[in-house]
């Protein structure tokens, strides 16, 4: 699969930082940034790694993140990861986690745990849509967020642990909100990007792998969101959303098409991502806020996965992951409405 000629949002956001005068609290790992990023955090750790993941596959980029782990188990670093069941290829990483000396489980086949998260030390988080398998490191669009907080960390912390003791039940944890980051996990998703698009003034950035609008679900989660970005529009907010279009997934496509035939119609800026790159990235900027994690827009992943991700109240990082938005469209094609 092709790659995107960019992988320095990291760089620019600290230059930016820097030229602000301001500390760095939190920073965008998007694209190639993430294995370096992942592998920083791990070698760093001097107590504890909480992960959870949806795919841990056996390939190069994955060894590096083993040996990592094993190397943090043998200084005494106490590592637990948590996998979903429904991955063919889990159980094995699960074995292979066991060997190294980790606690490591998959999760219960009554949800399906999407999250993407790693909790070091009680202190520092990453999190997003990568993840771990080569390709979503080595290939795809992909963004995530490290957020060196031990608010925002503990609070994750929870997360992980009201998983490991039963990912099938909702987790009892309101959101809390350090600086400029709130956090959002599975429920408290929807309400806070429906009503982010309905409070814009300015402009809407999305970029969101798979959207499953369809008039069948009339009323749903999945298209009040895409509703809501038509009536942003109509009342004269800058729009775009970006979707991936596969060389290969042919369900994915058939599942985006009606997704991006109403935001065209509707007068929404609609760009398909390029056809052989993977856009698995899940981004929302609104006005001065940037929503960054796990979800993909279905039925599911609204009301029952268990997903993990942050909205971040800071024109900086809005402005980051806009131009982010800027580079997948780069060489994507528009979607063009029906003729008026």
């Amino acid at each position: 699969m092709k790659k995107l000629p960019f992988c320095g949002l990291a760089l620019v956001f600290l230059m930016v930082r820097a030229s602000a005068g301001a500390g760095e609290p939190l920073r965008p790992v998007v694209n190639r940034e993430y294995l370096p990023a992942v592998l920083d955090l791990i070698n760093a750790a001097t107590n504890s790694i909480e992960f959870v993941q949806l795919e841990m596959h056996a390939d190069r980029a994955v060894g590096a993140i083993e040996a990592a782990l094993a190397a943090a188990v043998k200084r005494g670093v106490r590592v637990r990861g948590l996998l979903d069941d429904g991955v063919d290829f889990n159980a094995a990483a699960i074995a292979r986690l066991l060997a190294l000396g980790a606690e490591a489980k998959l999760d219960t086949a009554a949800k399906m745990t999407h999250a993407k998260l790693v909790v070091v030390d009680g202190k520092v988080v990453l999190l997003g849509s990568t993840n771990w398998t080569g390709n979503s490191m080595g290939n795809n669009n992909e963004s995530n967020v490290r957020l060196d907080d031990p608010v925002l960390a503990a609070y994750f912390t929870r997360y992980f642990a009201a998983l490991w003791a039963d990912s099938a039940a909702e987790p009892d944890l309101p959101a809390v909100e350090s600086g400029t980051v709130k956090t959002v996990v599975n429920r408290q998703y929807f309400p806070e990007v429906l009503g982010l698009f309905q409070s814009a003034t300015q402009r809407i950035r999305v970029v969101m792998y798979g959207i499953n609008y369809s008039p069948k679900y009339a009323g749903g989660k999945v298209n009040q969101l895409v509703e809501a970005l038509a009536a942003a529009r109509a009342r004269g907010v800058d729009v775009a959303v970006a979707m991936d279009l596969s060389d290969y997934n042919h369900l994915l496509n058939k599942v985006n098409a009606p997704a991006k035939e109403f935001l065209a119609a509707a007068g929404v800026a609609t760009f398909d991502d390029p056809l052989k790159t993977t856009t698995h990235a899940k981004v929302i900027v609104a006005d001065g806020c940037a929503v960054i994690g796990s979800v993909n827009w279905g039925k599911d992943a609204l009301e029952t996965r268990n997903e993990a991700c942050v909205a971040i109240r800071d024109p900086v990082v809005a402005e980051a992951f806009a131009a982010y938005f800027g580079r997948v469209v780069a060489d994507g094609t528009p979607v063009v409405g029906p003729a008026p």
